[in-house]
């Protein structure tokens, strides 16, 4: 029944503002008026989906909008009906200004949830999410990672998405990555490091890998974080030192004309393969980076070169990851194995 679900959203048992997710209460009146005509009409509300692994605070999978709206016109009240077809009489009326019979309608609501239980394998959650989250302001594959980890869902501790969240903010990340954070892309490319630096096992898709990785991360007491938070901010700092200050691993960083929005693949292969290089080798190699950025950057202006397919095509696929990798340590071979 929908007051059942209007008790939920009065005592904030429905996470309707996640750090997942930015996107409620972005339905113009007009649509929150629809959807509350719709109600009042007694017309079948779409399904509601919710993740109920901690049962004191639902996650949202489908409905969100829907839900903000309830939210605003039941709870708060603080919106005025507007243009509707069918119950014109109603327009300018807010909650408080319905007669018993419309409100005793509103009571007698009935509608379907499905609940993803806390037993649910991670896996399947994942799919559920993925399957379900298609509308036109779905989470990304980060967004959804971020969900299924909260504290308090099921047997999480959360460290991981804390973590990330951590990391993205660090000064040193902000400087020289220079990434707008909006819908986790920062926590993306800190994941994208850590999981192949702690993850032994086989690549199929960069999806299910990253998947994997989120996981692993909450197993990882805080000395472990540390030691991995380290590695990514010397790494960042000692490619600032070979790339120069405003390469930011895009494409710009071959022509300035180029995209200068951080190209995913580009920031793993490079981050990955610069802290593969021996704290001893580095000087000698800094010595030389000269050799290093100028077959760089050759791999990338040839737009028909294996690494620059390997960063702009495919780039989630085994195929693309394994071109780009062999490539990048090879060029660093190269430059190391110089007399």
């Amino acid at each position: 029944m929908l007051p059942s679900l209007i008790k939920r959203l009065e005592h904030d048992e429905i996470d309707l503002c996640p750090d997942f997710q930015r996107h409620a209460n972005l339905w113009d009146i007009n649509k929150m008026s629809k959807l509350i005509e719709s109600v009042l009409l007694k017309l079948p509300l779409p399904i509601f989906y919710f993740d109920v692994s901690n049962p004191d605070k639902w996650l949202v999978v489908d409905g969100l909008q829907r839900l903000s709206t309830i939210k605003r016109f039941f709870v708060k009240k603080d919106i005025k009906l507007k243009n509707l077809e069918f119950l014109t009489h109603l327009n300018g009326k807010k909650y408080t200004d319905l007669d018993r019979p419309l409100q005793r309608t509103i009571d007698d609501t009935q509608f379907v949830t499905y609940q993803i239980e806390a037993q649910t394998p991670k896996k399947v959650r994942y799919s559920i999410f993925n399957r379900i989250n298609t509308g036109g302001l779905s989470l990304n594959a980060q967004e959804i990672r971020q969900a299924l980890n909260q504290e308090g869902n099921g047997e999480v501790s959360a460290s991981g998405v804390k973590f990330l969240s951590e990391l993205v903010e660090d000064a040193i990340f902000k400087r020289i990555v220079g990434i707008s954070n909006k819908r986790m892309a920062g926590q993306e490319l800190v994941l994208r490091f850590i999981a192949f630096k702690i993850l032994t096992i086989e690549f199929t898709t960069m999806h299910e890998f990253l998947d994997s990785a989120m996981e692993a991360i909450d197993k990882k007491n805080k000395n472990e974080l540390d030691v991995l938070k380290n590695k990514l901010i010397k790494v960042l700092e000692f490619s600032e030192q070979i790339l120069g200050k405003d390469h930011k691993f895009s494409r710009s960083f071959v022509d300035k004309t180029k995209n200068k929005l951080v190209n995913k693949s580009l920031f793993d292969v490079l981050t990955v393969c610069f802290d593969e290089i021996e704290d001893r080798s580095k000087i000698f190699f800094l010595e030389r980076k000269e050799y290093f950025i100028q077959k760089l950057k050759n791999e990338l202006k040839n737009e028909t070169s294996d690494l620059f397919e390997s960063i702009t095509k495919g780039t989630s696929g085994k195929k693309a990851k394994e071109t780009r990798f062999k490539i990048i340590r090879k060029l660093i071979k190269d430059v190391l194995d110089e007399t």
